[in-house]
């Protein structure tokens, strides 16, 4: 057997095998029988018609495809051997050159490789956010109006009220066969000036002060430009005209913010026991976006000068992974993929090129990253770390609606078990980046265990299914 590698420029390389003609000869003669065995030949056992008859019948290019198809699954592991060639995932026939001598090509994808550069040097500071008494008011007062009572009134609309409505939106300006319909005429419901503090308002901040002075079945035409950097690319710098039927309004009647309020929770006694778990849970939320922020640069910055390789495999991988998450959280509120990209307004192809490829490309980057800062870090687990990670894990899996201890069988724990290890091990590898970026000392390994899991791989996989199957 002769052999040629051929690096490609895509983290492939290409390996061209050529094999003797004796070689070649036994493969045809077992193709030949294995032909016999499958197929019924008259006046022969399975098996075992000659040579020459099998050839007469099904002809030389049947046995040689057999052949062929035998021999690789017999010898890939040689051709990768001899050409010193270790895949990063399975390989795939290119070519069969010839077969006179036989010749054949393979494409094989190679590891993904790291080098990380000189990402010690990297700098940057990290500030965690407080919470003000501002934030703190704003979400206390959110909870009050969830638990108001609402009274249907016969008068136009104010601030503070329940407004039910009908909403349309069309592009003012729309191209040359470009679909106008922004948001397809349904009903829609909002409390005035509910979301205009925290600019989440829909369609757009300060929308719901549009209908202030409204009563049931006005009608009203407004139209809006959005910002040229707004979150939605389609509609950035685009004038959309909206139109708004009011249906019904209903006034609120907010609880008061006491102990009896706090009470009514069932999980606190005073008032100011809520309000310091509010505190604690945007202190915690605030942390959490922070530190995603901080490490998408961080990871931003040791990229720039880090060298990363993989095949285009392992990207689709990639994409597959976040296609199936997708899919799995539309299914969860009724919807598939082909509805969802109606809702949003696109096609299949423009929502992997602009929006799956990316992520993908960034999930990837950071998860290769992280692998080599590991290894480069020597990062280890403690045993005793370890197995608070998997009870923690565990006891967490026992709290959730419908939980069968009958189903948490070994492959449950096994599965839970390695998503915790994993966990704790990323969280151990962020807390060393923090302490080399920031020039801080490290978290100690309980401060550390309690950093916020930032997202490097690709969601669900074996741990989710198991926590499925339990809760089943």
């Amino acid at each position: 057997m002769k052999i040629e590698t051929q690096p490609r420029e895509d983290h492939q390389v290409k390996i061209v095998a050529e094999f003797d003609a004796e070689i070649m000869e036994g493969f045809k003669r077992r193709a030949a029988r294995k032909i016999s065995q499958e197929t019924k030949i008259p006046g022969f056992r399975p098996g075992k018609a000659p040579y020459d008859i099998v050839r007469r019948m099904y002809g030389d290019d049947a046995i040689e495809k057999q052949a062929v198809e035998l021999l690789i699954d017999e010898q890939y592991g040689k051709i990768l051997d001899e050409a010193d060639v270790k895949p990063g995932a399975p390989g795939a026939l290119d070519e069969i050159i010839s077969t006179d001598p036989l010749k054949l090509s393979f494409i094989v994808p190679l590891a993904p490789e790291v080098t990380l550069g000189d990402y010690q040097s990297v700098r940057k500071s990290y500030e965690a956010p407080t919470v003000s008494d501002d934030q703190i008011s704003e979400y206390l007062r959110r909870m009050q109006t969830s638990y108001a009572t609402a009274e249907p009134v016969e008068r136009a609309a104010e601030k503070g009220d329940l407004v039910y409505y009908l909403l349309s939106g069309r592009l003012a300006n729309p191209a040359e066969g470009e679909d106008a319909e922004v948001i397809k005429d349904g009903p829609a419901q909002t409390v005035i000036g509910e979301d205009t503090v925290s600019d989440k308002d829909w369609p757009f901040a300060e929308f719901s002060e549009q209908l202030i002075g409204m009563a049931a079945n006005d009608e009203k035409e407004i139209t809006h430009t959005y910002a040229e950097d707004d979150s939605d690319e389609k509609l950035r710098g685009r004038e959309v005209i909206f139109r708004i039927i009011v249906q019904s309004i209903k006034a609120l009647h907010l609880p008061e913010l006491d102990d009896e309020f706090a009470q009514s929770l069932g999980e606190f006694t005073t008032f100011a026991e809520l309000k310091d778990s509010v505190a604690a849970q945007l202190g915690e939320n605030g942390r959490q976006e922070y530190d995603q922020k901080y490490f998408d640069e961080l990871f931003e910055l040791i990229a720039a000068g880090a060298t990363i390789k993989y095949p285009p495999q392992v990207l689709d991988e990639e994409k597959e992974h976040i296609l199936e998450h997708l899919k799995e959280d539309l299914s969860r509120n009724n919807l598939d993929l082909e509805t969802y990209l109606k809702l949003i307004n696109t096609t299949s192809e423009t929502f992997m090129a602009e929006q799956v490829a990316p992520a993908a490309v960034k999930r990837l980057t950071r998860s290769l990253l992280m692998e080599e800062i590991g290894r480069v870090e020597k990062i280890q687990l403690a045993d005793a770390d370890v197995n608070a990670a998997v009870n923690g894990s565990l006891r967490q899996l026992s709290t959730q609606p419908g939980f069968d201890p009958k189903k948490v069988n070994d492959r449950v724990v096994n599965a839970i078990a390695m998503d915790a290890v994993s966990r704790l091990y990323n969280q151990r590898i962020l807390s060393r980046l923090k302490s080399i970026a920031t020039g801080e000392p490290e978290s100690t390994p309980e401060a550390a265990a309690e950093t916020p899991e930032i997202e490097v791989t690709a969601a669900g996989g074996e741990a989710e299914a198991a926590e499925k199957e339990a809760a089943e």
